[in-house]
């Protein structure tokens, strides 16, 4: 039977040749990913080289890249963590932690926050990474002409805009005007022959929208070749009837694996079956999390940690025992709350801490 970092590899590796099958009409797009497909061989043998020495690389690094965010919208869980603004990474220091990362092995990072196109520095320095893929994750209201050249010039980098389903369920969650200036970044993008994706937070107040047929043409004519539905993690517990059912779970899933199939974008549900993983893929298995300040912790939800990047190298950060703890830990990584299975696990978090 293969291990679970073998299975995400190949399924990461398939995600990447499916990416690439579907932006036949986006040249240099293309071009970019293929070049990135040729560097994930050596990006693995990095990594399995470490883990013989006992130090778990994830090829995925989410990256909060600020706290700052132009934009308030309603159950934000990075909001809800109240973090200082004031001790965000420098540009060196950036520099520094990439650089760190291509030599372990990572392949993927994934730009959040806050909002990332208020961090010119992340942006920069991931893209000067060829070898890497970045994904920026945005709300979309300031996208501008500026920087729609700008990822028309750095391919590697992909911007997914955060919807949540039609105008009126995205403005009401982001703000009115909201949709408004997605879609006029989405149309910017569209006139240079720039791909993007969406990421939509999926919950039980909007599934039937999201995954209606009707809902995702519209962004398909414009240009976008991806789409990640993300489970919703309720930030207290008014909110825990908008988290998804089993059943509403799996007919995400299948709507996924149905309409990648059968349309040309990609689409995957996050966290989608972890059972062929056996359990979360958090906490270096699959993913890590590096908050703007630099402290490595499980999981964006999970906002515990006892390393930080900025004090250490990243192979001795990665080398942390409450990562090592966790991945022990079976029961800390099977599904909870909201897809999420280290949410509503604070007590057991915080007993490994101490």
């Amino acid at each position: 039977m293969k291990s679970y970092n073998v299975l995400f590899d190949q399924s990461l590796q398939s995600i990447m040749k499916a990416g690439i099958k579907i932006l036949q009409d986006f040249p240099q797009s293309k071009a970019s990913l293929m070049r990135i497909m040729t560097c994930i061989p050596t990006a693995a043998k990095r990594r399995n080289s470490l883990r013989k020495q006992g130090i778990v690389v994830p090829p995925l690094l989410i990256i909060s890249t600020t706290e700052r965010c132009n934009l308030q919208c309603t159950g934000c869980y990075a909001r809800a963590h109240c973090r200082d603004t004031e001790n965000e990474m420098t540009r060196p220091q950036i520099d520094n932690l990439l650089l760190q990362a291509v030599e372990a092995g990572c392949s993927l990072i994934l730009l959040a926050g806050g909002e990332p196109l208020l961090c010119k520095d992340w942006l920069e320095a991931v893209a000067s990474h060829p070898e890497l893929l970045g994904l920026v994750f945005t709300n979309g209201t300031l996208l501008d002409d500026n920087q729609a050249d700008w990822f028309a010039e750095n391919r590697n980098m992909i911007p997914l805009f955060s919807v949540e389903g039609d105008a009126d369920k995205t403005d009401n969650r982001r703000g009115h005007g909201v949709t408004e200036h997605v879609n006029r970044a989405m149309l910017l993008l569209s006139n240079r022959t720039v791909p993007f994706g969406l990421s939509v937070t999926t919950g039980e107040h909007n599934i039937k929208d999201v995954t209606g047929k009707d809902f995702l043409l519209p962004f398909m004519h414009l240009g976008c070749r991806l789409s990640i539905f993300t489970e919703y993690v309720p930030v207290d517990e008014s909110e825990e009837l908008l988290t998804l059912t089993e059943e509403s779970k799996l007919a995400l899933q299948n709507f996924c694996r149905k309409e990648s199939e059968q349309e040309g974008m990609l689409l995957i549900a996050f966290p989608g079956d972890e059972t062929i993983y056996d359990g979360c893929l958090a906490a270096g298995r699959g993913f890590v999390h590096i908050s703007a300040s630099g402290k490595l912790e499980p999981c964006p939800f999970s906002a515990y940690s006892d390393r930080n990047v900025l004090d250490l190298s990243l192979i001795d950060a990665l080398s942390s025992p409450l990562l090592h703890e966790i991945r022990q830990k079976s029961h800390l990584l099977h599904e909870g709350m909201g897809g999420c299975a280290l949410h509503n696990q604070d007590a057991a978090i915080q007993a490994l801490l101490k």
